[in-house]
C-alpha cells in the first residue's frame, strides 16, 4: 500500500492557484486570493477533524491529495452556474436584438420609401430627357435624310454633266487646238444659226478648205468644233449651275446638320448625366431592399428562436433573478458546497455542521470572503421535484440523508456508502433499475475491472476497507472512491 503524508499549505495554494488561475471568477483579485488560500485552509481543517471525528465515534475517515483535487474541481462547477446565467443572457439578447432588428427595420423601410421616390422622381426627369434627347435626335436624323438627299441629286447630276462632258470633250479638243484663246463660252445659239447654211454647203469641209488654203482649212475645222461643242455645252451649262446651286444647299445642310448634331450630343451628355444619377439612385434603392430584406430574416428567425424558447425563457428569468441576487455572494456558496461535496460524506451530521457553521463560515467572515449567511447546502444543490423523486425511488426524507444522496449524485469520485439498515442499498436499485444494474458481493474484483469497458453501473454490496485497500490497484486509472 502507498501512503502518502499530508501536502504543506503552500504546496495546497500553489495547487488551488494553478488550476483557478485560468477561470474568471466573478469577485475582486484579492477575494480570489483569499479563497485560494482558504481551500488549503478547508483541507487541513479536515484532516484535523478526522482525528477528532476518531476519538470521538472511533470511525475512521481519511482525506487525501485526491479529496483536495477533487475539491478544487469541483469549484470549477461555478462555470456551470454561469452558463445558466449566460443561457438567459443569450435569450435576453435576443430579445433586444428582435426589437433592435424592429428598430431598424423601420428606418430601413422609411428610407427605402424616401428612396423610392427619389427614384421615381429621377425616373420622370430621366424620361423627360430621354423623350427631348429622341426629339432632337429624330430632328438631327431628318436633317440628315435630307442632306443626303441633296449629296446624291448632286452626284447624280455630276455624273450627267461629267459624262456629257466627256462627249464633248474631242470636238473641244480639236477646237482648241485650233483657237486656243477664242472665249469658247461665249458662243450663243444666234451665231451657230449663222454658220449653220455655211455648214450645211457641200464643198463646206476640211478637205475643201485645205486645197484652197491650209489657213482657211484649220478655221473651217475650229468653226466646225465651236458648233458641236456648243451644243453640248448648251446642255452642260445648266447642270454646271444646277450643279453649284446643290452644292450651296449641301452647304447650308451641313452647316444645319453641325449645329443639330452639337445639340444631340448636349442632350445625350445631359441624359447620360440623368441616367446615372438614376442608376445611383436605384442601386439605393435595391441596396435598402436588400438590407431591408436581411433585417426582416433576421428578425424572423430570433422571434422564431424566442418563441420557441418563451417556456424556458420563464424558467431562465426567474432563476436569472434568483441568481443574480446570489451573485456576489457564490464566490464563497460554491466554497462551501464543493467543500461539502469533497470532505464531509464520511461524517455524521454533527461533525458536518461544526465543519461547516464553526469552522469554514467563520474562516471566510474573517477572510470577507461573500457568502449566503445560512446557506442551505440542499436547496442550493439539489431541486424539491428531485427530492421527491428520491422518495419515492426509498431514499429517507431526513437531512442527512438527502444530503447523501447529493454527494452520491454529484461528487465527482465513486461513493462508499456505510449502510448498515440497506436504505441505500434499496435506494441505488431502485433510482439505477433502468440502467442495467449489476449488484454483486462475490467475485466483485473482476466485474469491478471490467466494470468501465461495458460502461456498467455496479454497486459492491458487502465490502470492508481492508478488501477494497487490497484490490484498489487494478482501477487506479479511474476516478477514486
Amino acid at each position: 500500500m502507498d501512503w502518502f503524508s499530508r501536502w504543506p499549505k503552500e504546496a495546497l495554494v500553489a495547487v488551488a492557484s494553478y488550476f483557478l488561475s485560468g477561470y474568471s471568477i466573478v469577485c475582486s483579485n484579492e477575494t480570489k486570493r483569499q479563497v485560494v488560500e482558504t481551500m488549503g485552509l478547508f483541507h487541513d481543517m479536515v484532516s484535523e477533524s478526522c482525528e477528532s471525528y476518531f476519538q470521538r465515534y472511533r470511525r475512521r475517515a481519511h482525506v487525501t491529495p485526491k479529496s483536495y483535487l477533487s475539491f478544487v474541481n469541483g469549484y470549477k462547477t461555478f462555470i456551470v452556474y454561469m452558463c445558466v446565467y449566460k443561457g438567459l443572457d443569450k435569450l435576453m439578447e435576443a430579445s433586444e436584438s428582435v426589437a433592435k432588428l424592429s428598430q431598424d427595420l423601420a428606418v430601413k423601410e422609411k428610407e427605402l420609401a424616401v428612396a423610392s421616390v427619389k427614384a421615381d422622381e429621377v425616373l420622370a426627369e430621366v424620361t423627360v430627357s430621354a423623350q427631348a434627347s429622341a426629339k432632337v435626335k429624330n430632328e438631327v436624323q431628318e436633317v440628315k435624310d435630307k442632306a443626303q438627299k441633296i449629296v446624291d441629286e448632286i452626284d447624280s447630276e455630276k455624273v450627267k454633266a461629267e459624262t456629257k462632258l466627256e462627249a464633248a470633250k474631242p470636238a473641244l479638243e480639236e477646237a482648241e487646238a485650233a483657237l486656243n484663246q477664242f472665249p469658247k463660252d461665249t458662243i450663243n445659239e444666234e451665231m451657230v444659226e449663222l454658220l449653220q447654211p455655211y455648214f450645211n454647203m457641200d464643198d463646206y469641209s476640211f478637205e475643201s478648205a485645205k486645197k484652197v488654203c491650209g489657213n482657211v482649212a484649220g478655221l473651217l475645222s475650229w468653226t466646225l468644233a465651236m458648233a458641236t461643242f456648243y451644243g453640248v455645252n448648251r446642255e452642260v451649262l445648266p447642270l454646271k449651275t444646277n450643279l453649284a446651286k446643290q452644292e450651296g444647299r449641301l452647304a447650308v445642310a451641313n452647316a444645319e446638320l453641325g449645329k443639330a448634331q452639337a445639340l444631340l450630343d448636349e442632350k445625350q451628355t445631359e441624359l447620360d448625366k440623368v441616367q446615372a444619377k438614376f442608376d445611383a439612385a436605384m442601386n439605393k434603392k435595391m441596396d435598402l431592399l436588400n438590407d431591408a430584406d436581411m433585417c426582416r430574416k433576421k428578425m424572423q428567425a430570433a422571434s422564431t428562436l424566442i418563441d420557441g424558447l418563451s417556456g424556458e425563457k420563464i424558467r431562465w428569468t426567474q432563476q436569472s433573478k434568483e441568481f443574480k441576487a446570489q451573485i456576489n455572494r457564490l464566490v464563497g456558496d460554491i466554497l462551501l458546497c464543493t467543500g461539502f461535496l469533497s470532505y464531509l460524506g464520511p461524517f455524521n451530521q454533527i461533525f458536518r455542521n461544526l465543519l461547516l457553521k464553526d469552522q469554514w463560515e467563520i474562516e471566510l467572515r474573517a477572510r470577507k470572503i461573500p457568502f449566503t449567511e445560512n446557506l442551505n447546502l440542499i436547496s442550493m444543490l439539489v431541486d424539491p421535484p428531485t427530492i421527491g423523486e428520491w422518495g419515492l425511488q426509498g431514499l429517507p426524507g431526513d437531512d442527512l440523508s438527502i444530503q447523501n444522496g447529493i454527494i452520491v449524485t454529484k461528487a465527482t469520485r465513486y461513493p462508499l456508502l456505510i449502510d448498515p439498515q440497506t436504505q441505500g442499498k434499496t435506494w441505488i436499485k431502485s433510482k439505477e433499475k433502468e440502467n442495467d444494474l449489476q449488484v454483486c458481493t462475490r467475485q466483485w474484483e473482476r466485474n469491478l475491472e471490467i466494470l468501465p469497458k461495458f460502461q456498467l453501473n455496479l454497486p459492491v454490496i458487502k465490502l470492508s476497507p481492508l478488501q477494497l485497500f487490497a484490490n484498489y490497484s487494478p482501477l487506479s486509472f479511474v476516478t477514486g472512491i
